[in-house]
């Protein structure tokens, strides 16, 4: 049975994710074999391991689910794993919307934050420059940090 209510969810155990033979081989899962998870809350947590890497594409995550299903669900047919691949992409791109408008929230009040503090420091007195620049500063590594993960 491959769909669960939200509060079946079990904790996922620790794993990595790996590209072992450089930028063009599959990336392997390295499971601890004890684990016992939601398949879906397991290829979440992967996936984001996956989008972290710099060698990521988009078809990694089929390669991931595929392994993790034939670990957790070896008797599952082709069939059965596509049909739930499918279900989990769909899920998977709901998730990626709400990261996204989490993202573009986040950056917008930023920018605003910056401006506003550009002009704080326009119309501050000369004893106040000190404190600005860290603040810009804290400002402007945030920006950043989020510009690197688009």
């Amino acid at each position: 049975m491959l769909a669960r209510p939200r509060d079946a969810y079990f904790g996922c155990t620790d794993m990595r994710v790996h590209y072992p033979h450089g930028v063009f081989g599959p990336p392997v899962l390295d499971l601890a074999p004890q684990a016992v998870t939601y398949l879906f809350a397991e290829m979440d947590q992967i996936a984001t391991e996956l989008r972290a890497q710099p060698m990521f594409v988009e078809s990694d995550l089929q390669i991931a689910f595929r392994q993790l299903q034939r670990a957790r669900l070896p008797k599952l047919s082709h069939e059965g794993f596509l049909y739930a691949f499918e279900i989990w992409r769909e899920h998977d791109r709901g998730q990626q919307v709400i990261v996204n408008t989490k993202w573009t929230a986040r950056f917008e009040e930023l920018c605003k934050e910056r401006t506003e503090v550009f002009a704080e420091r326009a119309a501050a007195p000369p004893q106040y420059y000190d404190m600005l620049p860290a603040k810009l500063m804290a400002i402007g590594c945030e920006l950043a940090e989020l510009q690197l993960r688009v």
